[in-house]
């Protein structure tokens, strides 16, 4: 079930990311929220009632297509055998109850939809529609898309994952709660500014000694050392482009992996204690 989970809210994530009209994007995003909210309830259900799991996932690729209506009819298969809530071992009947119940309206709300639009989120054009960009800049903001939108999965794994199973320290879940939040956030950013420039990626299974039984103080440790270096590299980076726009979008996030690193310094005071 976690890993139908996370399929369905990277699934209506990305749908959101490639679909043209915002307002229809808009509802694909939320429903992803969701989804990722479901992932967590079956994960904290799953801890409680000492059932394991992993956070494999499928490749995302058959998403790639060419029209909004392609894209409508497999997120509608995906949901339509999500529904039936296999695999649900270690999870309440409340919240199988919640998961069909929000399921249905989705489901409701996808088959009213008739669109059938363009996606160019995979033609490679490298273009913004309202900032001016040379190639030049357009590769090296490309190059820094690919490489955070994955680490940015990554960190959402191993927050969400860590936050299910710390269920102990109400300091360090709200700590994992904030930064996965916030990585989720920056995986959103990213990866709209990679579908606007035509070179939207998928993302992929991250292997399980990233997160499971690992050592969480050395974990932290290292991480707030990554989160530091990720706010110079932020820095280099809106030095390099020297677009107004895309530098003071740079510098924003830049100001966040800060605070991440202080997060995280947070967690560690808390779980030492």
């Amino acid at each position: 079930m976690v890993k139908t989970k996370q399929m369905n809210y990277l699934s209506l994530l990305y749908a959101s990311f490639m679909h043209p009209n915002r307002e229809i994007a808009e509802i694909y995003e939320d429903f992803g929220l969701i989804e990722y909210k479901h992932m967590m309830w079956a994960m904290n259900d799953m801890v409680k009632n000492d059932v394991e799991f992993d956070m494999d996932i499928d490749s995302l690729r058959n998403l790639k297509v060419n029209s909004t209506k392609e894209l409508r009819e497999k997120i509608i298969a995906r949901i339509e055998e999500s529904i039936e809530c296999k695999n649900s071992n270690g999870i309440d009947a409340p919240t199988i109850a919640r998961f069909k119940s929000d399921e249905e309206y989705l489901l409701n709300v996808l088959k009213t939809m008739n669109d059938d639009e363009k996606i160019t989120a995979f033609d490679e054009h490298k273009t913004l529609k309202n900032v001016e960009i040379t190639p030049e800049q357009a590769d090296a903001f490309n190059f820094f898309l690919i490489g955070e939108t994955f680490k940015e999965y990554e960190l959402i794994t191993i927050y969400s994952y860590l936050k299910a199973h710390i269920n102990d320290n109400i300091e360090a879940v709200n700590c994992f709660a904030d930064l996965a939040s916030d990585s989720i956030y920056h995986l959103k950013r990213f990866a709209k500014y990679s579908a606007e420039l035509g070179t939207l990626n998928f993302v992929r299974s991250i292997d399980k000694e990233k997160y499971k039984n690992i050592e969480i103080i050395r974990f932290l440790k290292e991480n707030i050392e990554e989160e530091i270096g990720a706010e110079k590299e932020c820095l280099v980076l809106a030095e390099k482009i020297g677009n107004d726009d895309l530098s003071n979008f740079l510098l924003f996030i830049s100001r966040q992996e800060v605070y991440h690193a202080e997060l995280l310094s947070r967690a560690l005071s808390h779980l030492k204690k």
